[in-house]
């Protein structure tokens, strides 16, 4: 019998962002101090990202390199962690990933993925109210607080709809927008809502992976499209807490569960 020779891929997006980094390298760290016997690969799921790295000298493999790297260096199981936040397109894509290398002639024995952050009912109320510790901390009794989702057009979507209504349900002040994809959740509808509850200032929050270039401009960026200058012309006034959801322990711990079950349903093989 072949002996079980595992890894973990870390699939993130990515990003070239210096403050995006924070939150991979944070994620990095702690997985590499949980599992110090296995090694650990990162590899970014959005082709555009590798692209402009490619052309900078910085090419980082895509999921399907790290996995054709390490089948050829002869292991035999693979974790394949989600750092993505809800479970859309990538997700699904690392799903059909893993079941081709497994069912392909010579492939591996077993490849697993580990949810992304936010994953079915269960996980919108845990994550919910994980994050509902996080926004509500140095905020007024009558503030808002604002997440900046990114938005999809994946069924999967409904997620940060669940969200915004989990939140709703413990506290009123505090709600998930998103910047694309979904009118509803938009910053015009966002805008209009706040007016109509009279909210003074919003607490602004990424409720991204990392703290990067969609936070730099259309959170905080200076443009007149921008969150915050949208907002600031309503006369609402505008604090930003600038980190990513992977510089957050309390979330890191969620994805690292989700690892840890991949890998429990991988020793059962």
């Amino acid at each position: 019998m072949t002996a079980m020779k595992t890894a973990i891929v870390l699939a993130a997006f990515g990003s070239r962002n210096k403050n995006a980094m924070a939150s991979l390298d944070h994620i990095i760290e702690r997985v590499k101090a949980a599992y110090p016997d296995i090694p650990v690969s990162v590899a970014y799921t959005s082709k555009t990202i590798r692209g402009h790295m490619k052309e900078a000298g910085e090419a980082i493999d895509s999921v399907p390199d790290a996995l054709d790297r390490l089948h050829r260096e002869g292991y035999t199981h693979v974790a394949i962690q989600s750092l993505h936040l809800i479970p859309g397109t990538e997700f699904h894509e690392l799903l059909g990933l893993a079941n081709e290398h497994m069912l392909a002639d010579d492939g591996f024995h077993r490849v697993e993925v580990g949810f992304p952050l936010v994953a079915g009912e269960a996980g919108v109320k845990a994550v919910a109210g994980t994050i509902l510790s996080i926004g509500l901390e140095g905020k007024g009794e009558n503030d808002a607080v604002l997440f900046m989702g990114h938005g999809t057009r994946h069924d999967g979507s409904v997620y940060y709809e669940a969200l915004h209504r989990a939140f709703q349900e413990q506290d009123e002040t505090v709600h998930m927008g998103v910047m694309e994809h979904t009118e509803e959740a938009g910053i015009d509808a966002i805008i209009e809502r706040f007016k109509a509850l009279d909210v003074k200032k919003a607490y602004l929050l990424p409720f991204l992976f990392g703290a990067g270039w969609h936070v730099a401009r259309d959170m905080v960026g200076d443009s007149e499209t921008s969150w915050m200058t949208r907002l600031e012309k309503e006369g609402i006034a505008c604090e930003a807490v600038l980190k990513g959801a992977g510089e957050y322990d309390r979330l890191v711990d969620i994805w690292l569960a989700h690892l840890d079950d991949a890998l429990r349903r991988m020793a059962r093989c």
